[in-house]
């Protein structure tokens, strides 16, 4: 490979400004693609008027490459998506492009602030630009137009970036081979390629973001793609554990504070239990006795898969064999009761008084990060103190019944002859 070889070389700039603008229009994020010396190859996509100011000084233009420069060496050194603060103090990110064991460059993103981290610290951002010669007054301005978003979505971020960054890459080997194999109207066809995937993949993901905020729909659309080209692949077993995961996902990105019908609660309950039946082939086994009508009372959402993700994780997992998982719901008075039964492990005595300690900290599961007593406290909370968990009996090393009580009148519950 050429020792003078730069990333321009191997991907054309046009290519890698299209690329950098369908990103930044699907996350509302500032973007920008700089070689390994941190130097903007492409022009910047949705920056932040404070940025562009401070880019728009010689001092202020230098003091952002040199940030660039080191954050994207940081994410090069550690092979993965980096998330640091600029000499500005704001949040930036950078994925590593590198070819053939080569760091060619970056793609930086960001220029936002951390919620419940930065309120506290903005006066000490401020100081940070003070001595750039532009406008104080109107940088001013500017910096109190910078978004805030979640840590958790600057996450999703850089990961995405780094999708993004990897689709450089395989561009840039594509190129690489093509040197050495292919005349230049075959490279350009494997280019057109590639970046038509990329499109389409970008497309499929729908980033529908505004001002700087990830939203984490993206993760349930990129496992949308997985199952179809799992599919097209003839993955059969793939495909339905991603369908079944992506179908989770989506469910769980729903409002935690709003009520939700059982019947969905049951349908997302069952795409749970497919993946763990993919773990576990032939040993877990699900059954389901609703009484008619039941299916539309309203209960507070993810209340139920926390309990059979405990049932699995600490009935089923630790032992030999196989399990059952029956739920049962029936109306009773002006209620309707929710069981859910396991012939797991059960629980000692110890075990079951402590599940509601006040004293013991409280584990969420794996999944949901939600625990028994957070579903009693939920289901209080928005349906009255009277419901909730109402019984757990136990016999160890044989069975578990976890008992639900919500109302049922109050327009949470529909009779079966009034549904249309």
């Amino acid at each position: 490979m050429m020792t003078s070889l730069t990333l321009q070389d191997l991907v054309n700039v046009d290519t890698l400004q299209e690329i950098q603008d369908r990103f930044a229009d699907a996350t509302g994020l500032g973007v920008v693609i700089a070689d390994q010396d941190g130097t903007p190859v492409t022009q910047p996509s949705n920056f932040t008027n404070f940025c562009t100011l401070v880019r728009s000084s010689p001092e202020g233009m230098r003091s952002c490459i040199l940030s660039d420069e080191r954050v994207g060496m940081m994410a090069a050194e550690q092979g993965k998506p980096v998330i640091h603060r600029c000499h500005s103090g704001l949040v930036d990110l950078a994925a590593p492009i590198i070819v053939d064991e080569r760091y060619l460059g970056s793609v930086l993103c960001g220029q936002v602030f951390i919620e419940d981290e930065d309120e506290a610290r903005l006066d000490f951002i401020r100081t940070q630009t003070r001595q750039i010669p532009v406008d104080q007054q109107q940088l001013s301005e500017c910096f109190r137009q910078i978004g805030f978003t979640s840590q958790k979505r600057v996450e999703a971020a850089a990961e995405m970036l780094y999708l993004v960054a990897n689709y450089i890459v395989k561009i840039g080997a594509t190129h690489l081979t093509q040197q050495e194999l292919f005349a230049k109207k075959q490279k350009l066809l494997e280019e057109a390629e590639i970046r038509a995937r990329l499109e389409k993949t970008l497309k499929e993901t729908q980033l529908k973001v505004l001002q700087s905020q990830i939203n984490p729909h993206f993760l349930f659309n990129t496992l949308n793609t997985i199952s179809r080209l799992a599919y097209l692949e003839g993955a059969d077993q793939t495909q339905n554990v991603t369908y079944s995961l992506a179908k989770l996902l989506r469910y769980s990105l729903r409002n935690i504070d709003q009520l939700v019908y059982l019947r969905d609660e049951l349908e997302h309950v069952k795409q749970y239990l497919s993946i763990q039946q993919s773990r576990f082939p032939g040993r877990i086994h699900y059954q389901e006795r609703v009484e008619a009508g039941v299916e539309l009372v309203k209960l507070p959402i993810l209340c139920l898969q926390p309990i059979f993700e405990n049932a699995i994780v600490h009935g089923f997992e630790p032992r030999e064999g196989d399990m059952t998982l029956t739920v049962t719901a029936f109306t009773e008075n002006e209620t309707v009761i929710i069981e859910v039964c396991d012939n797991g492990a059960g629980m000692t005595e110890e075990d079951l008084v402590s599940i509601f300690s006040e004293n013991k900290p409280q584990n969420g599961g794996h999944t949901t990060g939600i625990g028994l007593k957070n579903v009693h406290k939920r289901i209080q909370h928005y349906l009255g103190e009277e419901y909730g968990i109402t019984s757990i009996t136990s016999c160890y090393g044989a069975q578990t019944i976890i008992q639900i009580t919500v109302p049922k009148t109050g327009g949470a519950y529909i009779e079966a002859d009034d549904r249309g």
